[in-house]
């Protein structure tokens, strides 16, 4: 006779009571399930993307097109099919309590849906921070020369002007390397020029890219070192079709003021195993006008091309190799004390995608990429090069890769890798005084075989609790090492004028982030994100040898033993979403940094200064404390009128709580003061734009307008004598017009009341205070061809 004790009989009914339990709670939930298949064909539609709302879980369909959401409350719900090729699918569902509710989904083939949707993931669908996307339709229906301009017209995205293309962007008041920019997930490139001239975003042409990514904060770990925020430049890529098809894609657009033309072509089609992607850009564009009548040297000429092979040696498996090559001459730059002559850039990555729907290893991502930049300035186009004439030649490269590993099911997902980046920068400036012939030419390091190398380990644990609840949790462990041959510079005789071998410095840095979303009703949800990202120096800031790389007046000097800047930040956003008011947001947000780092003055004993009608030497030095604070709001309505819009608007500020102002007399240092609360510099004002829409013709024909309103911006710092900037207001139209499914056009007219105005973060005309104005009144047209 089988004996059992009392406390394995407590055990076992404290068992079957748990069982009981959640027997009667799994009878209490719902479940929606069903099969995707081909309209066309009646076939099972394997990996179609299904997302479910409210909660905006995500799944995708089995090798028999089946999909299953458990646990769902009785109420309302909206499911959403995409798959390649094919019109996304929406229904509405009412779902009883306790009900097991099954739906047949017959997908129609799209020929219009050219570029697709690939599904990587099986994802969730949310995120608990502040993410911009901007799709590609809005890219190719608007002017935009570089992805740089473009990205401010999204809500705290700004960005710095130096001349008519090359637009350095700035999230939040953070810029330059406290941004994460990056290309197709993974691929990092370093520009080659000290002043910025070619940004990583410069290097991308606008018309190749599907869409932008914004992510904002240092929250999105997964991707890199994370600090102010992550911009992923996402280009079209080669996908595979269901049997061997061919397609083809042009657009030509054409700017008054600039005299400006540009056209790109892009070939793509394959079968499912073997698939490829060809594309071509060109664009020319002259000096443009001003509205105030002022013509702005800011001609430039680009172009580039690409080849991408796709293999799918298995299922689950693929393969995509990318080469991309990327040209800029003769590029103006008003603002700076050089032009870029010419810019040769090359891409090169290889990917790997596994994909499996079943198994607790849901994906493996790896990447493995190589960037090599060379870029060619000189002042030859310089009122001042008939005394001298300075030419500077440097190779960038950055090569890394990186491997994620995506396990869990449908409630969690847990992603866990590593990356790598090799940063290298070499080059030097030639001087040749025209004057003074029998003096020897000046040869200077701009970079002396610097090497930045960064190896990163990351894991990202995300959660859904039912309907009411997701959470996310992420962390990343940085080692971080530097080194360069000494930094030196010599006068024209070789005598030594500054000298300093102690170049090497390493870092092991810790960041961390959590969010949540609680979801109150179907319609008004919470997010709360909190992290703690940590940058390492770039190069600029660690090895730069006497050039005015800031935005004051003033030669800069790279100090490699500068500490890493944390961010402590933290993002508070209600939102509200009605299916006949439309999607409304409130954010706002606060950012601690320590170890800011920023410019202190360095005396003439230790340095001189090197570059023409510059007031003294900074040296980068880190700074206790610097904040950051501000907020961002967004309406946008409903999808399903003819009419509608949106109205955004967004602020940031920013304050040192110790900064020092230099008081000069007839260009000399005769003393300094502390300035309490200076503001920090580059900080766009407060800006509002509103969109408003009509749909005409069966929704082929849509005019829109564009007002924005830009507040003065009067908090202007001190300690970098800056310079306040007057608001302005500015309108614009667009019309476009889908003839079929093979024609689109769009066109209109920018700043139709030809107003004269320049944003606050436009440098100024080099050697003066003059701002460098946007450009007046321009009409433009774009024409899109599919096949």
């Amino acid at each position: 006779m089988l004996h059992i004790s009392a406390y394995q009989r407590h055990f076992y009914a404290l068992l079957i009571a748990i069982l009981i339990l959640s027997s009667a709670k799994a009878q209490d939930t719902s479940t929606i399930h069903g099969t995707i298949i081909s309209q066309e064909t009646g076939k099972a539609v394997s990996q179609a993307e299904v997302i479910l709302n409210p909660g905006i879980i995500g799944t995708v369909t089995d090798d028999k097109g089946n999909f299953e959401f458990n646990g769902l409350d009785a109420g309302d719900y909206e499911i959403e099919v995409i798959h390649l090729g094919c019109k996304s699918y929406h229904e509405k569902i009412k779902l009883g309590q306790g009900e097991r509710k099954f739906i047949k989904v017959a997908l129609e083939k799209d020929i219009q849906n050219i570029s697709g949707i690939e599904i990587i993931d099986q994802s969730f669908k949310w995120e608990p921070y502040k993410k911009e996307v901007v799709e590609q339709a809005d890219i190719e229906s608007l002017p935009a020369r570089d992805p740089g301009e473009f990205l401010r017209r999204e809500p705290n995205v700004a960005g710095i002007r130096k001349g008519g293309g090359n637009i350095d962007p700035v999230v939040r008041g953070f810029k330059f390397s406290q941004l994460n920019v990056q290309t197709n997930t993974g691929q990092k490139i370093e520009g080659g020029c000290p002043n910025r001239m070619d940004p990583a975003t410069s290097h991308i042409d606008v018309n190749d890219i599907s869409r932008i990514e914004i992510i904002k904060g240092p929250y999105a770990l997964r991707y890199g070192q994370s600090f102010g925020g992550v911009i992923n430049l996402v280009t079209e890529k080669a996908k595979p079709y269901e049997k061997f098809e061919l397609h083809a894609k042009a657009l030509m657009g054409f700017e008054s003021n600039w005299n400006g033309n540009k056209q790109h072509i892009g070939i793509n089609g394959g079968s499912q195993t073997i698939y490829f992607a060809l594309a071509g850009n060109h664009q020319e564009y002259g000096n443009y006008t001003a509205g105030n009548g002022e013509t702005i040297p800011s001609s430039f000429k680009k172009y580039n091309y690409s080849a991408e092979l796709g293999i799918a040696p298995a299922e689950k498996h693929k393969l995509l190799f990318t080469y991309k090559n990327s040209n800029g001459r003769d590029i103006n730059f008003p603002a700076l004390p050089m032009d870029e002559r010419k810019d040769e850039t090359q891409l090169m990555s290889a990917n790997y995608h596994y994909l499996n729907q079943g198994g607790t290893l849901r994906t493996v991502d790896a990447k493995v990429y190589f960037s090599d930049v060379n870029h060619e300035m000189d002042n030859k186009w310089r009122p001042f090069s008939d005394t001298v004439v300075a030419v500077s030649t440097i190779n960038a490269t950055n090569a890394g890769g990186r491997v994620d590993f995506g396990l869990g099911n449908d409630k969690y997902r847990l992603h866990v890798g590593a990356d790598f980046e090799d940063i290298f920068k070499d080059g030097q400036r030639v001087k040749t005084l025209i004057m003074q012939p029998n003096l020897p030419v000046k040869t200077e390091a701009l970079w002396s075989n610097a090497k930045i190398q960064n190896l990163g380990f990351f894991a990202e644990y995300k959660r859904q609790q039912r309907q009411k609840l997701e959470w996310v949790l992420s962390g990343r462990l940085d080692m971080n090492k530097a080194s360069s041959e000494p930094m030196e510079l010599k006068d024209i005789k070789g005598m030594e004028m500054y000298y300093n071998d102690t170049t090497d410095s390493d870092f092991v840095n810790f960041s961390i982030s959590a969010g949540m979303t609680y979801r109150f009703t179907k319609k008004l949800s919470l997010d709360f994100a909190l992290g703690r990202g940590v940058r390492s120096p770039d190069m600029t800031e660690r090895f730069i040898i006497l050039l005015p790389v800031g935005y004051d007046d003033y030669d800069y000097l790279g100090n490699p033993q500068l500490k890493p800047e944390n961010n402590q930040q933290a993002d508070l956003t209600l939102n509200y979403n009605h299916e006949d008011l439309g999607r409304i947001s409130l954010n706002g947000f606060y950012s601690w940094v320590t170890d800011y780092i920023t410019g202190i003055k360095v005396p003439p004993s230790e340095v001189m200064p090197q570059s023409k009608g510059v007031l003294g030497v900074k040296k980068f030095e880190n700074i206790d404390n610097a904040y950051l604070y501000g907020f961002e709001f967004s309406w946008f309505t409903p999808a399903k009128y003819r009419y509608g819009g949106s109205l955004t608007t967004a602020y940031t500020a920013g304050r040192n709580p110790e900064a020092i102002k230099y008081i000069f007399e007839d260009g000399q240092v005769v003393g300094s003061e502390t300035v309490k609360n200076d503001p920090l510099p580059e900080i766009p004002p407060l800006e509002v734009n509103l969109r408003a829409h009509w749909y005409f013709f069966d929704n082929a024909f849509k005019p829109e307008i564009h007002l924005r309103m830009v507040a003065a911006q009067n908090r202007i710092s001190e300690a970098y004598d800056e310079l306040s900037t007057p608001g302005f207001f500015t309108a614009g139209i667009n019309l476009s017009y889908k003839f079929n499914q093979y024609l689109t056009m769009a066109g209109g007219v920018t700043n139709i009341f030809d107003v004269d105005y320049y944003e606050h973060l436009n440098r100024r005309i080099i050697g003066s205070d003059a701002p460098l104005y946007e450009p007046g009144r321009i009409f433009y047209l774009n024409v899109m061809v599919n096949f």
